[in-house]
């Protein structure tokens, strides 16, 4: 988390992103988001609007980037994990606590009442080809918005500890 801080810092500092790495599985969910947003798309109706950075409506250098907006009240985000990692989820159901609290905090910075989490695996394509996508619907919960927006803040704070840091140094 420190690492963290510090590139936010730097990023601060100059006045723009300094570019970053990714990973094989981030290249490889970014390769199949598109496919995996039409299938959603296909799949409930509906269409998706695709979005950038939405700024936070109260937290000042605070925002989210989801997947895609859907109709008034909802927003879509994409996972395509890994094999084990989808056929797990269809199994069981549990969505990861970290993507649970990314969706909450898109649904702070929209203002939006719902975000339906997509795993999908376009590896799937005989037999199992039904279970290629899962959806499960994410309500907003504003008690956990509240307890994530101090975490924001707070982390922010921190940010801008090391900022005053290496201002001080230069």
């Amino acid at each position: 988390m420190k690492n963290i801080k510090i590139n936010l810092s730097g990023n601060v500092l100059e006045d723009e992103i300094i570019p970053s790495y990714e990973t094989s599985a981030m290249r490889w969910g970014r390769e199949h988001e598109d496919k995996a947003i039409e299938e959603y798309s296909f799949r409930r109706g509906v269409i998706v609007t695709r979005c950038g950075f939405i700024p936070h409506p109260t937290i000042e250098m605070a925002g989210a980037s989801p997947d895609g907006l859907v109709g008034d009240d909802g927003l879509v985000e994409v996972k395509c994990p890994q094999p084990g990692t989808h056929m797990f989820f269809l199994r069981t159901g549990k969505i990861k606590p970290e993507y649970i609290l990314q969706m909450q905090f898109q649904m702070a910075c929209t203002g939006r009442k719902w975000c339906d989490f997509v795993s999908y695996d376009p590896l799937l394509k005989k037999k199992l080809i039904g279970f290629r996508v899962k959806i499960q619907r994410v309500q907003r919960d504003d008690e956990q918005i509240e307890l994530i927006n101090k975490a924001v803040e707070t982390f922010l704070e921190e940010i801008e500890q090391e900022t005053r840091i290496f201002t001080q140094a230069a």
